[in-house]
């Protein structure tokens, strides 16, 4: 057991229940309401029924957020969110909704834009005054427990997390309910993200022994649940169990951040187009491989928990199980070409997180582990 100093902090009030999320009247903080989702989830009316059962409130909506959101996205729905004087911001969606909600929270009261205090700005977020409540629709990304947000920077041409204590929720309602509609290729890439949020805090140079329990739980479910989930996606008991791993783990790695797996991953969203889920666990199996460099024994006691003989195969069956949901597995399959490797690789070390994973990451290492899944 690791005995070295460690703090854990995750001050979101965390709500489960089935339906809970169309019953959420006393939660919310004033009249005026704004719900953050993306197009689907508004044009669905999913988001909209959400509203209507907020008695004697006005709600607002703001619908134009895209996969790994943009910070132009972000500008616009602050605006609109005080044009509304919004007093409660609810972020429904996967985590580019929430992602948004985050900082539209902030900048409701803070004012100016997102690019005064990210990617270069000089500003810091004073309290936040407005409500947030975020409700995931998937299982998946964890951000509703995260003090994180991670946003598409078009001034450059990146994916850049933003970090900041504002980011806490003050509510986090966990409806299984919500993931049911789920098609099974996004159940898929969540489920798989949710695992590497699990796995990258289970190893990560900030690991602590609170964080290992969590991960350690978290990655049985998901490995006990996601194919039946996949394969039947009315399968209630399997929906509420993904979801409870996915929001373990996002605990776990709100703790320590992720690693390696995350940092590459934002070049293969920005640039080749990938899901977020996909980008992450189409390197997972290298990366277990890579860990045993610098963390052979906690992989070889992970490995025997989640019933494999070592770290080899837990990476040789997490590859089989994405393959028998139809993920990608191969570089290749996201339109990635060897003349590609170098610079994915550059930009995945731009991401200080990248220096967490427990092996030697530098230009040659990343470029040897992309090559070995091209």
């Amino acid at each position: 057991m690791n005995t070295k100093n460690f703090r854990f902090h995750m001050p979101v009030a965390v709500h489960y229940g089935v339906g809970i999320a169309h019953n959420m009247t006393g939660w919310i903080r004033g009249e005026r309401v704004m719900i953050v989702c993306d197009p689907f989830l508004y044009q669905s009316g999913v988001a909209e029924k959400l509203g209507g059962a907020l008695e004697g409130k006005t709600v607002s909506y703001f619908s134009g957020i895209e996969p790994n959101p943009s910070t132009v996205s972000v500008d616009a729905c602050a605006e609109a969110a005080r044009a509304a004087r919004a007093e409660t911001v609810i972020g429904v969606g996967g985590g580019s909704a929430m992602d948004v909600a985050k900082v539209v929270a902030c900048l409701v009261t803070n004012g100016g834009s997102i690019y005064d205090y990210y990617a270069g700005g000089t500003k810091r977020f004073g309290p936040r005054a407005v409500k947030l409540i975020l409700i995931p629709t998937t299982a998946g990304t964890g951000s509703e427990v995260t003090n994180v947000g991670v946003y598409t920077n078009p001034r450059a041409g990146v994916k850049m997390p933003f970090v900041t204590d504002e980011f806490w929720a003050d509510e986090a309602l966990i409806d299984p309910e919500m993931t049911y509609s789920l098609p099974p290729a996004v159940t898929a890439s969540t489920g798989m993200d949710a695992f590497c949020h699990a796995i990258e805090a289970y190893w990560n140079k900030e690991s602590q022994p609170m964080c290992d329990f969590l991960a350690m739980g978290a990655l049985k479910t998901i490995l006990e649940n996601i194919k039946a989930a996949y394969d039947h996606p009315d399968d209630t008991a399997a929906r509420g169990a993904m979801i409870t791993a996915a929001l373990v783990a996002g605990v776990a790695f709100s703790q320590t951040r992720t690693t390696g797996i995350h940092a590459v991953s934002f070049p293969l969203t920005t640039e080749f187009h990938a899901s977020h889920g996909a980008a992450c666990s189409i390197t997972l199996p290298a990366f277990i491989r890579a860990a045993k460099q610098g963390a052979a024994e906690k992989l070889r006691v992970l490995a025997g928990y989640l019933g494999y003989a070592d770290a080899d195969a837990l990476a040789d069956g997490v590859e089989a199980l994405m393959r028998s949901m139809k993920m990608p597995v191969r570089l290749q399959e996201l339109g990635v070409r060897e003349a590609d490797i170098p610079h994915i690789a550059e930009v995945g070390l731009t991401a200080a997180i990248i220096q967490l994973t427990p092996a030697e990451m530098n230009q040659e290492t990343v470029e040897a582990l992309l090559r070995s899944i091209l």
